[in-house]
């Protein structure tokens, strides 16, 4: 997420716990914040924040507006953390994704979607932290660091992403769900509200799917790798 996303919990005092945070699991940094510590809060949100961005830049479609929606999910998160059960059922990240996607739902009722800013994506996946490459040398073999390989991926991810966007929106949502943030077929169903069996089918469509758009826009990215394979380059 762009730097100059104002942090939402700025408006806390100004005095801070100096509780170090580094390595604390993110259920103890809601228990430490619902007893009453700001800091946690502002650890969560550099935690989540990139997360919180790339799920609404992915349903907005829009740079500016997935930096409105990012910090207005935090306001709602803010707002609803004094009630989350962290031994409930629900992970927080799927809590925090129903969040954002209800957040963007409601920008999106107010104006018509915007065609995508695949220039600033672009931009984004080349500033993506080497973590990710770790995941890419797993998938394909390489882990050399070499340059001309990195930029090969890079740009893989780009016409990766440019096809799923090309997806309908309830295909699109489970594919983002399943690869980009790794959520099991339960977590797709209690977020989405469908029973497991839709997810399944929904996700088989969208396989289907992004065959086609590949195989017609982008034959040379599944000439070695597998549709499956090519998906995880979604984990961020």
């Amino acid at each position: 997420m762009p730097s100059d996303v104002a942090n939402p919990a700025s408006a806390a005092p100004a005095v801070r716990s100096r509780t170090p945070t580094y390595g604390v699991s993110t259920e103890e940094l809601i228990r430490r914040h619902q007893a009453g510590q700001p800091a946690a809060f502002d650890a969560l949100f550099e935690r989540y924040k990139d997360y919180v961005y790339r799920v609404a830049y992915m349903t907005l479609r829009n740079s500016d507006d997935a930096e409105e929606a990012t910090q207005e999910t935090f306001m709602d998160v803010l707002r609803g953390l004094k009630n989350y059960d962290v031994d409930g059922a629900a992970r927080f990240e799927t809590w925090v994704y129903r969040v954002t996607v209800n957040r963007c739902k409601t920008r999106l009722r107010k104006k018509r979607l915007p065609s995508a800013d695949w220039d600033e994506l672009e931009e984004r996946l080349e500033r993506m932290p080497a973590e990710a490459e770790v995941s890419d040398g797993a998938m394909t073999g390489h882990r050399d660091g070499n340059p001309e390989g990195l930029a090969l991926r890079q740009e893989d991810k780009v016409r990766l992403w440019a096809a799923v966007n090309q997806l309908s929106d309830v295909h699109r949502d489970v594919v983002l769900m399943r690869y980009g943030q790794e959520f099991s077929y339960e977590e797709i169903a209690e977020t989405l509200e469908i029973n497991i069996g839709t997810v399944k089918s929904r996700l088989f469509n969208a396989h289907k799917k992004l065959q086609e758009i590949l195989t017609t826009q982008a034959p040379d990215l599944g000439h070695h790798r597998s549709l499956t394979h090519l998906l995880l380059l979604l984990a961020m």
